[in-house]
């Protein structure tokens, strides 16, 4: 029988900045993958924002089922969430059952197993920490949590998708820092992870240096473990001038068309530098959308969506966090919130050569239908806790 006050008492606790600048994202994102795809001369990509519009719709659905669904009780779930995405992810790697596309074999019916696994990363993770395990907080805690993340990410590596891989790492950092894990033992955690992007960062810097004898070179890369097509990025970052016609176009059309929309931008439809192609269609309406949102609307338009990343949902995510009665609340928004953070910081970071290339997605602005589902999902978590996390009734039962 249908709740009616009980459904009217939940509607009450809706966070509506939260809900506003999802559906004011989703909406921004159906209107410039538009506005992207227009350049293209297949008519089935033209029509991309009607399939991205589409998944709008049904992430909307899946956040209100996830917002009035408690959390408390969804959680439990984790533990065989996590097991199935970790069955999905080693069916990705199987030639003949995952699909693979530009050398990339990520998808899995049409689906990409590699995004959910951040949501069942983070629920695992809140799961494990918020039910008050001293065992928990201890060094086996931390190495219980780095394995928990390490697995789905080794399998993501191996797609290979380097970017979805290293945003787990910061989300798991501030989990285990919200969850009051020793201090020393975060740092060593930290520091492991500074070192080996250093590490990754100064193999490569020093094998592409003019003057390195090419057997140096290919034995100093050998010990990077990256693929072919990471090392060209990592080199597109570290010397931008040598190949700016090649392996840098993207990042070089990219950085004009972010500077050429001046203060109010040359008008929604009319961007030049992805209309005529010089940024690739390839691109454009996924890893590199920003830039044509930034040539259209200009620093007003740019600044506008990074106040709505901000005021809309890092903040509004991280006091919902806060006013949450239990850990697992307070686990599962740092997390959710700290893992948008990483995607935007990265992807705008990139198109304006602020870190390397790592193909991260812009959250509901990038094409892309398991992307958009996933981040509908994630609001779908917030509201769960903002509806839920300040109820009377027990916390979690353990």
């Amino acid at each position: 029988m249908f709740d009616r006050k009980g459904f009217l008492d939940k509607a009450r606790r809706v966070n509506w900045a939260l809900l506003g600048a999802s559906l004011a994202l989703a909406g921004a994102g159906v209107a410039f993958v538009k506005s992207a795809c227009e350049s293209r001369e297949e008519a089935a990509v033209r029509s991309a924002w009607v399939g991205q519009a589409e998944f709008a719709a049904l992430g909307v659905a899946l956040m209100g089922a996830l917002a009035f669904w408690d959390y408390r009780r969804w959680v439990r779930l984790a533990p065989w969430a996590y097991c199935g995405i970790l069955v999905a992810l080693v069916l990705v790697l199987i030639p003949g059952i995952g699909v693979e596309i530009m050398g990339a074999r990520r998808w899995l019916f049409g689906l990409q197993p590699s995004e959910p696994a951040k949501l069942a990363v983070i629920a695992m993770l809140a799961w494990l920490l918020g039910k008050g395990r001293a065992w928990a907080r201890t060094w086996r805690g931390v190495a219980a949590c780095g394995a928990l993340a390490a697995v789905p990410a080794a399998l993501i590596l191996a797609e290979p998708d380097l970017g979805t891989a290293l945003v787990l790492g910061p989300t798991v950092l501030a989990m285990l820092f919200a969850a009051r894990v020793a201090p020393r033992l975060l740092c060593v955690g930290l520091v492991a992870l500074v070192v080996a992007v250093g590490y990754e960062m100064t193999m490569v810097k020093v094998a592409m240096a003019e003057g390195t004898p090419p057997e140096r070179r290919e034995l100093l890369l050998r010990w990077t473990g990256l693929r072919e097509h990471q090392v060209e990025r990592l080199e597109t970052f570290l010397y931008p001038e040598r190949d700016r016609l090649g392996n840098g176009y993207n990042v070089y059309q990219s950085e004009i068309a972010v500077g050429s929309g001046g203060v109010w931008g040359k008008g929604y439809g009319q961007g030049v530098q992805h209309r005529l192609q010089y940024l690739p269609p390839s691109v454009s309406m996924n890893d590199f959308i920003f830039p044509v949102m930034a040539e259209e609307t200009g620093f007003a338009g740019a600044a506008t969506l990074l106040g709505v990343y901000l005021l809309g949902v890092f903040v509004p995510g991280l006091i919902i966090g806060m006013r949450c009665r239990d850990d697992v609340g307070r686990l599962l928004c740092v997390g959710v919130v700290t893992l948008l953070f990483c995607h935007v910081f990265i992807n705008i970071g990139m198109t304006v050569r602020i870190v390397p290339i790592t193909g991260l997605p812009l959250p509901f602005i990038s094409q892309g239908g398991t992307f958009m589902l996933v981040m509908m999902m994630a609001m779908g978590v917030l509201q769960s806790v903002a509806i839920h996390g300040r109820a009377a009734e027990a916390v979690f039962r353990h």
